[in-house]
């Protein structure tokens, strides 16, 4: 489950994958299945 902040809800995310921010903290990168916020 993951927040896209286009579609403003909670949704099921795809090709998710955990990554490092600058910060050091860990966090998870996917792509919604509806929207497809999140592909590059």
């Amino acid at each position: 489950m993951m927040y896209c902040v286009k579609c403003r809800t909670k949704r099921e995310g795809k090709d998710a994958q955990a990554v490092t921010m600058k910060n050091g903290k860990q966090a998870t990168k996917a792509v919604c299945e509806v929207c497809g916020t999140g592909n590059k």
